[in-house]
């Protein structure tokens, strides 16, 4: 009988050492997955002030008459008048001193920051895009509501529409042979709200039905 006794003291001594192993033993630790990166607000794109639009209207390619001689009136009524001077012209013997001058269409809208323009180079190509020469720009003025040109101080404010126009010295035809009835190319270069800008236009050069004396053709 005591053999039996400590065969089942022996046995419970066993579980005893057993049970605790077995619910102690280590479970695995849950997986940490890393953070998402906290999002970052893109930044604003830079607001942008309404820029300056420069636009060459028209030209005139002819004499340099000194001074500060009219030019014509900007678009439809420049057409309307050049056809009438043209057809003066050809009744008269001796043909009228004709500037030389270019017109430029400069427009700020409302809400961007007055500048000044400023006429930085002229050039004038013919139709080959060989350049001729340079020429050289004065007298701004600025058309008016009472039908003038006054004289302009090339300052832009917000919300003007502008029409202007710089007398030429004549250009320097002494080089180019066949002058008349050719297509050329006035570019100007221009600087206004801290940056450059080049606006041109074609320029037909007819023949003069008559022409002055001592002109050499």
């Amino acid at each position: 009988m005591r053999t039996r006794h400590a065969w089942i003291l022996v046995a419970l001594f066993a579980c005893t050492k057993a049970g605790p192993t077995q619910e102690t033993a280590a479970t695995p630790p849950e997986p940490k997955f890393a953070q998402p990166p906290e999002a970052k607000m893109a930044p604003a794109p830079p607001s942008t002030a309404p820029q300056v639009t420069i636009a060459m209207t028209a030209a005139t390619l002819a004499d340099d008459c000194g001074g500060v001689s009219p030019p014509a009136a900007p678009r439809a009524q420049a057409r309307e008048r050049s056809e009438r001077e043209d057809s003066a012209r050809g009744a008269r013997a001796n043909r009228a001193c004709d500037q030389s001058s270019m017109q430029l269409s400069v427009v700020l809208p409302a809400g961007g920051a007055a500048t000044q323009l400023t006429v930085k180079k002229v050039e004038l190509f013919d139709d080959k895009g060989a350049l001729i020469g340079e020429l050289t720009p004065r007298a701004p003025t600025m058309w008016t509501q009472d039908g003038t040109y006054t004289a302009w101080d090339q300052k832009i404010a917000p919300g003007q529409e502008l029409s202007v126009s710089y007398a030429l010295s004549q250009p320097p035809w002494g080089a180019v042979t066949e002058r008349w009835n050719r297509t050329y190319v006035l570019k100007a270069v221009v600087t206004v709200g801290g940056g450059e800008r080049s606006v041109q236009r074609d320029v037909h050069v007819a023949a003069p039905t008559m022409l002055p004396p001592n002109v050499r053709t």
